[in-house]
C-alpha cells in the first residue's frame, strides 16, 4: 500500500504545510493534536511517527505503536478534545526494517476546535492558533466552497495521463453525443473546457486538478497522490462467511466504472421489462446510475477505501467516505444534495454517464420500483450508504390469493386421471411436449412459465434431487448438477421465493428440504417428466 519511495519522499519533505514528522515513544504529545486540528482546518496532511527522525530513522516497537494508536483513537472519540470527530487513516508501516506509524488527515469540510475552544490553521510548517473572529469566519467560508476535486496539483503535466483512457472517454462521447464540441478539441482544450485544468484567479496558480488525475491519470500517478485510494468489489458467501469473488480497483475512475459494471454482469442476472413494446434490461441501466453516483460523490481526500458488495441474497450495497450534508436517511424525492466533486460530476455528465445533481437517486429508486416491493435505501452520513434489493419479480398485491390458487391448480393436476404414469426420472430429463403446451397442460408448473427453458430444467433437476436424497446442501447440488455455487445460489433463491424449498439447521451444516408445495411439484414431475436420452 505504501512504497518505500513514498515514505522516503515524506521524510525528505520534513515538516511543511501538509507533512509532519513526530518523535515519540509511548506518550502521544499534545503537538499531535495541534497538528491534527491545523491539518483538518487547512488542506489536510500526513503524519509520520517514529522514536526519532533526528539522525536517521529509529522506529517504534509493536507495543509502542499499539499504545499510540489507542491514544489517537481515544482523543478523536473525545468531543472535548477535538470536535467534530474526524475520520483518519491510522496504519503501522515499515521503512528500512523500522516500524513507523502513519496517519492520513483529510481536509475536512468542517471547522474543527481543540479542547472545546481553540481553532488552529496550518501555515508552512507551523500550527497557528486563530484567535480573531474574522479569521475563523474566513476559514469557515473557505470550507463552505471547498471541493477536493478542484485542487490544483502543481507538478502534474500531460505525461502523467493515460491517453488510452482519454481516447476511450472520447469514443464513448462520440456514441452518446456525436455533435459534442469536445470531439473537435485536443486534450489540452478539453481539459480546460471541462475544468480538469484551471487557473486560480486568487493565487494565479494554474495546472491540472485532482479531478483530472482521478479520471484520466496513470495508475502510478494516482497511487503517488492518493496512496490509500482503493475500491473493493465483493461477492459474499452465504452466512457472510467470506466471499466467492473479490476484486480491488486502484485505477482511474473511467476504467473503474467499466470494471464495476463487468463485476455486476458476472454475478447478477438481468431483469427485463417491456418499454414501448421493447424488452429492456434494467440491471445495466440501474447499476450505471449506482456506480456513477458512487464514484462522483466519494470523499477521496479521506484516504478510506470504498466498497461495493453483492450479498448472498443478491441484494447489493455501496459504502464510501462522504462529506456529510446531514446525518440522516434520504428520501430521493425530498433531498437537496450538496455537490462533493463537481468537476468529476460535470465531466461524467458531459460524457452522458451522469445525471444532473439529485436526479441519479430518483432514477435508482424508479428502477427498483419496477422489480421489487422493497425500496432502495440511502443514508447520508460520514459514510454514504446505498442499499439495493435483489433483482426479483415484484410481489403482486394479490400474492397470497395467487399462491392459494396455484396450490389448488397443482392439487387438481395431480388428481387428473387422463395422465398416464411414467417412471420417475433422473436429473437431465425433460417434460413431454403435451405437458409444455399450456398452463392447463403444465399443471402446477405454470408458476415457472416466465422462465427460460434452461432455467426451468435446472430448477426441475434441483426439485427432483431434493425429493430423492436427504441432507442435500449447496455443495451436493453443485457436484450433482455440474454448475457453479453462484448458479445454485441463484436457483435456490428462486425456489425459496416460490416457497418450494426451505433451509433447515445451522448455516455450516444445514440442508435444503422440499415444502409440501415443493413435494407436490416433485410428484408431478415424477409422473410427467421422462428421460430424453
Amino acid at each position: 500500500m505504501f512504497s518505500r519511495d513514498y515514505i522516503h519522499y515524506l521524510i525528505e519533505r520534513g515538516n511543511d504545510e501538509q507533512t509532519q514528522l513526530i518523535n515519540t515513544d509511548r506518550k502521544l504529545s499534545d503537538a499531535f493534536f495541534y497538528t491534527l486540528c491545523a491539518f483538518l482546518n487547512t488542506s489536510g496532511g500526513e503524519v509520520l511517527m517514529a522514536y526519532s527522525f533526528d539522525k536517521g530513522v529509529i522506529g517504534l516497537t509493536d507495543t509502542e505503536i499499539k499504545i499510540l494508536e489507542k491514544s489517537i483513537l481515544d482523543g478523536i472519540n473525545d468531543a472535548d478534545k477535538i470536535h467534530p470527530k474526524p475520520r483518519l487513516v491510522i496504519k503501522p508501516i515499515s521503512y528500512d526494517n523500522e516500524k513507523l506509524l502513519y496517519i492520513k488527515i483529510p481536509n475536512s469540510y468542517s471547522v474543527h476546535t481543540l479542547d472545546g475552544t481553540w481553532v488552529y490553521e496550518r501555515r508552512g510548517p507551523k500550527n497557528i492558533q486563530i484567535d480573531s473572529l474574522s479569521d475563523q469566519i474566513r476559514i469557515q467560508e473557505r470550507k463552505r466552497f471547498y471541493y477536493p476535486d478542484n485542487k490544483i496539483i502543481k507538478y502534474v503535466d500531460t505525461s502523467h495521463f493515460n491517453m488510452d483512457v482519454y481516447k476511450k472517454a472520447m469514443n464513448f462521447l462520440a456514441q452518446t453525443r456525436p455533435s459534442h464540441p469536445w470531439l473537435n478539441m485536443d486534450f489540452e482544450q478539453v481539459t480546460k473546457s471541462s475544468g480538469l485544468w484551471r487557473m486560480d484567479l486568487e493565487t494565479r496558480e494554474s495546472g491540472f486538478t485532482v479531478a483530472a488525475v482521478l479520471l484520466l491519470g496513470k495508475d502510478e500517478v494516482i497511487r503517488g497522490i492518493f496512496p490509500s485510494f482503493r475500491i473493493d468489489a465483493i461477492r459474499e458467501k452465504d452466512g457472510f462467511e467470506g466471499y466467492y469473488d473479490r476484486e480491488t480497483f486502484t485505477t482511474n475512475l473511467i476504467d473503474t466504472y467499466y470494471q464495476l459494471m463487468d463485476f455486476v454482469r458476472k454475478h447478477l442476472p438481468d431483469f427485463f421489462v417491456m418499454n414501448n413494446a421493447t424488452r429492456v434490461g434494467i440491471r445495466d441501466l440501474m447499476y450505471r446510475e449506482i456506480f456513477i453516483n458512487f464514484l462522483t460523490h466519494q470523499d477521496y481526500s479521506s484516504g478510506l477505501p470504498a466498497k461495493f458488495a453483492i450479498t448472498h441474497t443478491d441484494s447489493t450495497f455501496t459504502a464510501n467516505s462522504n462529506r456529510m450534508n446531514r446525518n440522516t436517511d434520504i428520501d430521493p424525492n425530498d433531498y437537496q444534495p450538496m455537490p462533493k466533486n463537481p468537476i468529476i460530476g460535470r465531466f461524467l455528465r458531459e460524457l452522458g454517464l451522469a445525471e444532473e445533481l439529485g436526479f441519479g437517486l430518483k432514477k435508482i429508486a424508479s428502477f427498483v420500483s419496477q422489480f421489487s416491493s422493497e425500496t432502495a435505501q440511502f443514508h447520508d452520513g460520514p459514510t454514504f450508504l446505498a442499499s439495493i434489493p435483489p433483482l426479483t419479480k415484484k410481489a403482486a398485491p394479490e400474492a397470497d390469493k395467487q399462491e392459494e390458487k396455484d396450490n389448488k391448480t397443482g392439487e387438481k393436476a395431480l388428481k387428473r386421471t387422463d395422465i398416464q404414469p411414467v417412471s420417475a426420472s433422473q436429473p437431465g430429463s425433460t417434460l413431454t411436449e403435451k405437458q409444455k403446451e399450456s398452463p392447463s397442460g403444465n399443471g402446477p408448473l405454470h408458476i415457472f412459465d416466465d422462465l427460460s427453458d434452461t432455467k426451468k430444467e435446472r430448477l426441475f433437476d434441483i426439485i427432483q434431487l431434493l425429493s430423492q436424497t436427504k441432507h442435500t446442501n449447496t455443495q451436493v447440488l453443485t457436484k450433482q448438477l455440474g454448475v457453479s455455487r453462484e448458479t445454485i445460489a441463484r436457483e435456490v433463491k428462486i425456489l425459496r421465493e416460490l416457497r418450494l424449498i426451505e433451509f433447515k439447521g445451522a448455516l455450516k451444516n444445514g440442508y435444503y428440504l422440499l415444502t409440501d408445495r415443493g413435494n407436490n411439484i416433485a410428484d408431478f414431475l415424477a409422473q410427467n417428466r421422462f428421460n430424453s436420452k
